[in-house]
């Protein structure tokens, strides 16, 4: 299978090589810039995921080969992400890789920090004739202001995996793909591309993931506010329009825990997605019937918070009867009564929403909530897993620790 690289970086195209090789998955990689159609690629995306996409498509245009593109960089947490997208540019436009670890060690040095939380974050985009599939990888460590290790290129010397003691460039190379953001985009393309016929015009579907899974991704995705995981789990997740609906709706209620502007944000990029699969989402306004409502909510409020809920609103009352009324009638019964989603799938997505936040009481409350509706063990654990994964360790743990607690 021969495929060009969309890239001039001829490490990224070596370590391509060398992981794919690992898994026996034949391929012929070539970097744009030994073909004779070689041009500068302007990075004009707004997200990893967005720049592999618009890197994939023109080559394979320029070309007419299949296309893989790389966008990959590191996020510094006390730099507020950065230098993220930018990470091969950080020092300047044409900088080097020791430029930009040298303006990294300033940058972190000015602001008396020795070292930070940091992640490696990979967008991997495959493009031919017939079909686009992009996978994404992470790798969760700390960033220091000081190098230790010769290996790897960019800023590896720089970083140390979580669970480890070594930096990337102190690791060999094998021992860096165990650990590294492309490593994973890697290993989940490959599963995609082995499906594919190249005789075929057939579009390659990936395997669906379990329906609550991806509502779960989804939110999680909206609470963090990233439109690039958001797009994946509505890639992965959807096969029907059924399915864009029942995204619409863990969506839809994320406004009573993440804020109006997280929900349509995250509704906008639906609508977009949605559009691009070829569905177009008809949206018409509910009726609004207070009496209606209030009946429905203090129905759910009461199975959600059973034996306490009389108790809970007498203090609510006390203290605001505005929310009181609003949450019976807003949350529970304008929003999460709605039947389109089940109760159990929408406490879960609130569970993951309040992990990403950290809201600690209301988290405690909708876990016991979720409990109480019929979610099992398994059902809040595979939830974690997935908050561990696209939101990190502190957000994962914390949720383990109160599902711990309470089943």
């Amino acid at each position: 299978m021969k495929v060009v690289v969309a890239t001039y970086n001829q490490h990224k195209v070596s370590e391509l090589h060398r992981i794919f090789q690992a898994l026996d998955f034949d391929i012929n990689l070539i970097a744009f810039n030994q073909t004779e159609d070689a041009f500068p690629i302007a990075e004009t995306g707004s997200s990893f995921e967005e720049n592999a996409l618009i890197k994939a498509r023109i080559v394979h245009e320029a070309t007419g080969l299949p296309t893989i593109a790389d966008d990959s960089g590191l996020e510094v947490e006390v730099l507020q992400g950065m230098p993220g997208i930018f990470s091969s540019r950080y020092a300047s436009p044409d900088a080097n890789d020791t430029e930009n670890r040298r303006k990294l060690i300033y940058q972190l040095n000015s602001i008396g920090t020795a070292s930070s939380p940091a992640a490696f974050r990979c967008a991997l985009c495959y493009s031919d004739s017939v079909r686009t599939i992009i996978t994404e990888g992470s790798a969760h460590g700390s960033i220091a202001n000081y190098e230790r290790g010769h290996g790897g290129f960019g800023y590896d010397a720089l970083f140390t995996p979580s669970g480890n003691q070594q930096s990337f460039a102190e690791m060999s190379p094998e021992e860096k793909d165990s650990y590294s953001h492309r490593s994973q985009a890697v290993r989940r393309m490959s599963k995609y591309l082995s499906a594919l016929n190249t005789d075929s015009t057939e579009v390659f579907e990936p395997d669906p993931i379990p329906l609550r899974d991806g509502l779960v991704m989804a939110s999680i995705a909206a609470a963090m506010g990233s439109s690039e995981h958001l797009r994946m789990a509505v890639r992965l997740l959807t096969r029907s329009a059924a399915d864009i609906n029942l995204l619409y709706e863990a969506l839809l209620q994320t406004y009573l825990f993440a804020g109006y502007p997280a929900a349509l944000e995250s509704l906008t990029v639906l609508d977009e997605e949605a559009r691009l699969m070829g569905y177009d989402p008809q949206r018409q306004e509910s009726p609004f019937d207070t009496e209606r409502f209030l009946e429905r909510g203090r129905r759910l409020a009461a199975l959600v918070y059973p034996g306490v809920f009389e108790k809970m609103m007498t203090r609510l009352n006390r203290i605001t009867p505005d929310l009181a009324q609003w949450m019976v009638v807003e949350g529970y019964g304008k929003t999460l009564s709605r039947p389109e989603l089940d109760i159990v799938s929408r406490e879960l997505c609130i569970v993951a929403v309040l992990a990403v936040l950290e809201r600690e009481k209301q988290l405690i409350s909708h876990v016991r909530g979720a409990l109480s509706v019929g979610a099992t063990p398994d059902m809040l654990n595979r939830c974690a897993d997935d908050v561990t994964e696209w939101a990190g360790n502190q957000c994962g743990s914390k949720l383990r620790s109160v599902i711990e607690k309470y089943t």
